[in-house]
């Protein structure tokens, strides 16, 4: 914090004034982590470093070739890295010596070739160049798209010219509580306006839960920024819902469902609660599913913790001990197996406060796909610790069957389950939570908290309820078919058609707002998911793509924050000693007047700080001089 001090001669009775304390705010941060890493004697350096990406959605990387190495930074699908080096480890796998760019620091690492990705050559496409001209991408969309269009030349890819201002549209999605993300996350992620934290305690504010805190403007526009996703994974954010029978197939389902409890089947229950004996057969199934690595096992991923795209899962202590040990996870819920090795797959009404920041009041805000309702599902809830089965037929057949008379393409459905339920053992469709026996939310609509209830009660009294869509949802097919039917009626047909449409509302006449979730990151981590059901022989079909663009929008993508530690740099206390400061000091006040007669040659300064991890510089005895004075107090 800088405070400016000045002093100045009144003309009359001769007196001087110390004026103007100025407060400009830095951010006291702290990043953690440094790497050192060895050059190994078998290391072949390339003749020419070539630049290249990660082809995982979270990639360890390590101090040496091989994963017995330790992990020194974990990277996310994107992240840029240069690789100088080569090495074939002692189990034949061709690992490469990397150099990138983490925590604002230059680091060094080896990792798996497989999990490495250089720029596609291609020549360029003179049809294609005036087809995107045509449709109005700005020159900062065309160079991925035309990798994209490279790899895939039957992809289409459609304008959705917003007409909004990028500025007003970030501005509007950024209101306390429009935006969460999970409270592990970096803090530069997390909001500082008033209303989202407490600058007197240092905490902030929980929404729907205390797993959840508003999200900062910065993260809002990296992920509401669709530069920062066009690439083979998260394009598939702004991939077109609706069904099509002929290329939707139910192979395809059963891709994208491999491994997670969606691929439970008929003849593995009743549909009934399960019983206690099964209950720990599930648990034991889950432990052997979701643990096994190459690395000898890891611990799954909290319930609802889905890292989008660009996240360093190193850079936060909580996010790196739960990370899966593996070394790329590419997308799928907790508890997920049947994977390769060493790949575990992962993912409004306005009120306005003292300071006229807008707070949006989330009982009107939908929990969500990515806000996993097991997180706040406690014990009293009756809650099954294991996933429960489909009577009769498979969750393939009750989905592909949904899509059919929805409307809505049936991997959407699937993928927005699994952000939904992760590992199936949420309250929201255990069957069992108490006072709600037999009643299924497969996605969490009407969920969120009140007063009097927590999200996945809320969710499940609308469930019970007599109404459209089927209800009540007393069986899982009811609830699957009845929330499809829910979405393709007021999403997809209203012109909520994409994961981002569905996250930021930017189109219609009902802006920001009819948003199906508050998790920032939904949109990201939904794609993700969607992309695995569709295999190489699936992409080669004409996929259709409609990506967002503003106006006025950054000439490059907008960066993802990566700072933390305490961002509390607001003073305690200020004083001049033996004088007055005008206005009386508050934290929020940012310029101050001392008056001091002219034979003052000095004066002594003290501060106290908020955060005691807080430094102060600029403090003590200061010297003046005639005339006007300045004083710069830095926290």
């Amino acid at each position: 914090m800088t405070i400016r001090k000045e002093r100045r001669r009144m003309k009359k009775r001769g007196r001087r004034i110390l004026a103007a304390l100025t407060a400009v705010l830095l951010l006291a941060e702290s990043v953690s982590g440094t790497g050192i890493i060895a050059d190994y004697p078998g290391t072949i350096y390339a003749e020419t470093q070539r630049s290249a990406i990660v082809n995982a959605t979270t990639l360890n990387v390590r101090s040496g070739p091989g994963t017995g190495n330790s992990v020194v930074r974990k990277l996310s699908y994107g992240a840029p890295v240069t690789v100088v080096g080569q090495e074939t480890a002692s189990d034949g796998v061709l690992w490469y010596k990397l150099q990138f760019t983490a925590g604002g620091k230059s680091m060094e690492g080896y990792a798996s070739s497989e999990y490495i990705k250089f720029p596609v050559s291609y020549t360029t496409d003179p049809q294609f160049e005036a087809y995107m001209t045509s449709q109005g991408f700005p020159e900062s969309y065309k160079e991925s798209l035309r990798v994209l269009h490279a790899e895939f030349p039957s992809w289409v890819f459609q304008v959705q010219n917003t007409g909004l201002d990028w500025n007003d549209a970030v501005n509007n999605e950024s209101i306390v509580g429009a935006n969460l993300v999970s409270t592990n996350s970096l803090s530069s992620w997390k909001s500082t306006e008033y209303g989202a934290y407490d600058w007197n305690t240092g905490k902030w504010t929980g929404f729907d839960g205390s797993s959840w805190v508003a999200a900062s403007r910065d993260i809002v526009s990296y992920y509401m920024d669709p530069r920062n996703f066009l690439n083979e994974i998260y394009v598939f954010q702004f991939l077109l819902q609706s069904y099509d029978g002929a290329h939707q197939t139910r192979e395809g389902l059963q891709s994208l469902v491999s491994g997670t409890f969606l691929e439970k089947s008929t003849g593995q229950g009743d549909g009934n609660p399960p019983s206690a004996q099964e209950n720990q057969e599930g648990q034991n199934n889950q432990q052997d599913s979701g643990q096994n690595g190459s690395d000898g096992g890891g611990t799954p991923l909290p319930p609802g913790q889905n890292y989008g795209p660009g996240m360093d899962m190193g850079s936060s202590g909580n996010i790196s001990q739960n990370a899966p040990s593996g070394d790329a996870a590419q997308s799928t819920p907790q508890g997920a197996g049947g994977q390769k090795p060493d790949v575990s797959l992962e993912g409004p009404s306005a009120v306005v406060s003292a300071r006229e920041t807008q707070v949006l009041a989330l009982p009107n805000v939908e929990y969500g796909p990515g806000m996993d309702a097991s997180v706040i599902t406690g014990d009293s809830t009756g809650a099954s610790e294991t996933s429960p089965v489909p009577s009769g037929q498979s969750y393939v057949d009750i989905i592909m069957n949904a899509g059919a008379q929805s409307g809505v393409n049936p991997y959407v459905l699937g993928a927005m389950i699994l952000q939904e339920q992760a590992n199936g053992t949420s309250g929201s469709i255990s069957g069992t939570t108490a006072g709600y026996q037999g009643i299924y939310n497969f996605f969490n609509i009407g969920a969120y908290q009140t007063d009097s209830m927590s999200a996945v009660t809320r969710g499940l009294w609308y469930a019970s309820q007599a109404g459209n869509y089927g209800r009540p949802w007393n069986s899982i097919e009811k609830s699957i078919l009845g929330g499809a039917l829910y979405y393709g009626e007021n999403f997809v047909s209203q012109g909520q058609d994409t994961f981002y449409l569905k996250k930021f509302n930017v189109q219609g006449s009902n802006l920001y707002k009819h948003q199906y979730m508050t998790n920032v990151e939904g949109a990201a981590g939904e794609g993700a998911k969607l992309s695995r059901a569709y295999t190489d022989a699936m992409k080669k079909e004409p996929l259709v793509f409609k990506i967002p663009v503003f106006n006025n929008m950054p000439e490059a993508a907008c960066p993802k924050p990566e700072t933390t530690g305490s961002p509390n740099n607001k003073l305690a206390s200020l004083e001049v000693e033996g004088y007055s400061l005008t206005p009386t000091f508050n934290k929020d006040t940012e310029s101050y007047d001392v008056i001091v007669n002219p034979s003052v040659g000095q004066i002594s300064v003290k501060a106290g700080t908020i955060d005691s991890k807080a430094s102060v510089s600029g403090t003590g005895t200061i010297s003046l001089q005639s005339g006007n004075n300045t004083v710069s107090v830095e926290v």
